[in-house]
């Protein structure tokens, strides 16, 4: 009887498309974001190894392409936050998740630029797709506050669209800087403490 078995059919192309479209969101990701809205697709597939049919064939359009990126560091971010629920003392894994929001949008700066201009946006302007990363994020930060707030280390009325109203001002503030901006989330944080 044999210890291992053969791979299916085709399970080693689901494979490599899988891998494919790693490469191409991780190549996609820096060069938006050192690029913004002038990156090139075709220096994108050639940065990811692969043909730029590749390219299309996995994300039609340059819209296409800023959106998935988009979801993978959306994933993340909740992913992270479902990590760090009751794991641990909840106001530093509250201010460690707020942390990373921080960076996030610290670091994308030029994919936000890029995804604005591949949609046309205005100031103000809200596709779908925002929007439901917005309600994930929300959604993602409330056991986290919850927990806080229950530990009595954050007021109890502080709603978690004022939360992440905060720091995403709190990150615009930082103009690019995550390090100053996680010091005025530091200092934002302590302002909102049960006691302040």
């Amino acid at each position: 009887m044999p210890t291992t078995s053969e791979p299916s059919p085709g399970a080693r192309p689901r494979a490599d498309a899988r891998r494919n479209r790693d490469r191409l969101l991780a190549a996609a990701e820096r060069a938006f974001n050192r690029f913004g809205a002038a990156a090139s697709l075709d220096d994108i597939a050639r940065a990811a190894g692969v043909a730029n049919a590749t390219l299309y064939r996995h994300f039609p359009t340059r819209g296409h392409l800023i959106t998935a990126v988009y979801r993978e560091r959306i994933d993340a971010l909740c992913a992270a936050a479902t990590d760090l629920a009751g794991g641990g003392a909840a106001g530093d894994a509250l201010l460690g998740w707020l942390n990373a929001v921080i960076d996030h949008i610290a670091v994308s700066r030029g994919l936000r630029e890029a995804f604005v201009n591949a949609y046309g946006l205005r100031d103000g302007d809200e596709t779908p797709e925002v929007a439901a990363w917005h309600r994930m994020t929300d959604a993602a930060a409330m056991p986290l506050l919850r927990d806080a707030q229950a530990a009595g280390l954050i007021r109890a009325d502080l709603e978690v669209t004022e939360l992440m109203t905060l720091v995403s001002a709190i990150a615009h503030a930082g103009n690019g800087d995550a390090d100053h901006a996680r010091r005025l989330l530091t200092l934002t944080f302590e302002g909102l403490t049960s006691e302040g």
